[in-house]
């Protein structure tokens, strides 16, 4: 299943997160769901997971995890690890997060921005988003596969 969504705000962008949420609602499953995020730097990947949280009913702040590379938001429903491995160099500093024992975490969504700086650390993606962004206005294209 790979559908297109395009936004025109900040508002929509956060749309496209809530119904994904409610996809994920749906799955029955214990495991770990994993989320990838990719998009040039001010895509909206954080927007997005703003939805996401917000389909899942958090009321809290959502911050982008750049600095510490995991933020961490207890749900009625899941525990959602929101990670930016933007400053992710090599696999071994996944290894030193404990990036296993999130993983690990039965009813939880594992979101990843910048997912290529894990690759070979991290399992495959059940959701693939790609944002897509021009730059010059807030017109943004979501592929979720």
């Amino acid at each position: 299943m790979t559908r297109l969504t395009v936004t025109s705000n900040e508002n929509e962008t956060i749309a496209a997160g809530e119904q994904l949420a409610q996809e994920i609602s749906k799955i029955k499953t214990d495991r770990s769901i994993i989320i990838f995020l990719e998009g040039e730097l001010g895509a909206g990947k954080t927007t997005f997971t703003k939805g996401i949280l917000k389909g899942f009913n958090y009321k809290e702040l959502v911050k982008s995890p750049t600095y510490n590379i995991v933020e961490i938001y207890e749900t009625d429903k899941y525990r959602v690890f929101h990670f930016d491995l933007y400053r992710i160099s090599e696999p071994i500093e996944l290894e030193e997060i404990g990036i296993e024992e999130y993983l690990k975490e039965l009813k939880s969504v594992s979101i990843f921005e910048w997912p290529n700086n894990g690759k070979g650390t991290l399992p495959s993606a059940d959701f693939n988003v790609q944002i897509s962004y021009n730059g010059k206005d807030d017109i943004r294209e979501l592929l979720i596969s």
